[in-house]
């Protein structure tokens, strides 16, 4: 607790970090400023600031954690049951539209393991027992750090999409639907005539992006996997087809054999290797160009 409110600067960020309730972070640390004898923290209105005293355990209050991590690392390692709890962190939309079946079935099969599913982009510490599997795409030639454990599965690429709709001649201009980070694509123009908007139109996830893409919004980025299976969405003409990246499939090395998590891994493993023509966007009859 005392770690969590000195790194999230407030007893709520503490509170929300260890899904507990505020009172007793605040209960927490008065018991340990008692059992210490010192102040840990000054509390102005702004927050919970650190003391002298609380500056000079902070790092070693990093390391007792981190300790504390490998300590249950390595003796869930050693758990060889078919029951317990498994974390697994992956993309949402791979979650979504494209592993759903594959873990319905291993929840099936195996259904005392606790199965929580992690849907992020966010880089999520394996290390620390934050999740027990992750499922990553991995830009450039990366590579996995020395204390995890990967396995390369396939190539991810992305297109630009839009309702079939507004590639025909009497459609109202086309906005680009860009996310927070993106810009708009220079290099290429749209094929076929489309007209496209001066202004474009900005969303914070790519779910709103993809659904307003599908109520004939404009033209988006979307991994090929998931535009090429809706039906009212088609590539773009002159669009490329882009190589963003790797998928990864990732464990930790202290816990790569548990059971629960080896079996997990051979789910997904075959699952995505099943899926890596569409991961890689080539359609059957259709165009399987890459570049």
């Amino acid at each position: 607790m005392f770690l969590a409110v000195a790194e999230g600067g407030t007893v709520r960020a503490a509170a929300e970090a260890l899904e507990v309730n505020h009172a007793t972070i605040i209960r927490g640390i008065g018991r340990l400023e008692e059992r210490l004898e010192t102040k840990l923290f000054d509390k102005p209105s702004s927050g919970y600031r650190l003391t002298d005293a609380g500056t000079d355990i902070v790092d070693l209050a990093r390391q007792m954690s981190m300790a504390s991590s490998q300590l249950e690392a390595k003796i869930f390692g050693r758990d060889q049951g078919v029951s317990g709890p498994l974390r697994l962190t992956l993309p949402v939309s791979f979650a979504t539209d494209l592993l759903m079946p594959t873990l319905v079935k291993f929840r099936a099969a195996y259904p005392d393991i606790a199965l929580e599913i992690i849907g992020s982009g966010a880089v999520i510490n394996l290390g620390n027992r934050e999740a027990d599997v992750a499922l990553r795409v991995v830009v450039g030639d990366r590579t996995p750090p020395e204390n995890l454990y990967g396995t390369r599965l396939c190539e991810f690429h992305t297109g630009h999409y839009a309702h079939r709709n507004l590639l025909t001649d009497r459609s109202p201009p086309a906005a680009w639907l860009l996310g927070a980070d993106e810009v708009v694509p220079s290099g290429w123009q749209p094929g076929s005539g489309v007209k496209m908007a001066t202004t474009p139109i900005r969303f914070a996830e790519m779910r709103s992006q993809f659904e307003a893409a599908r109520a004939g919004m404009g033209i988006t980025l979307l991994p090929c996997f998931l535009g090429d299976a809706d039906p009212d969405l088609v590539r773009v003409p002159a669009g490329p087809i882009t190589r963003a990246g790797e998928i990864w499939l990732l464990t930790h090395a202290d816990t790569r054999q548990t059971k629960r998590v080896r079996l997990l891994c051979d789910h997904i493993r075959v699952a995505m290797r099943g899926f890596a023509g569409r991961l890689a966007g080539r359609i059957e009859g259709g165009d399987t160009s890459l570049r």
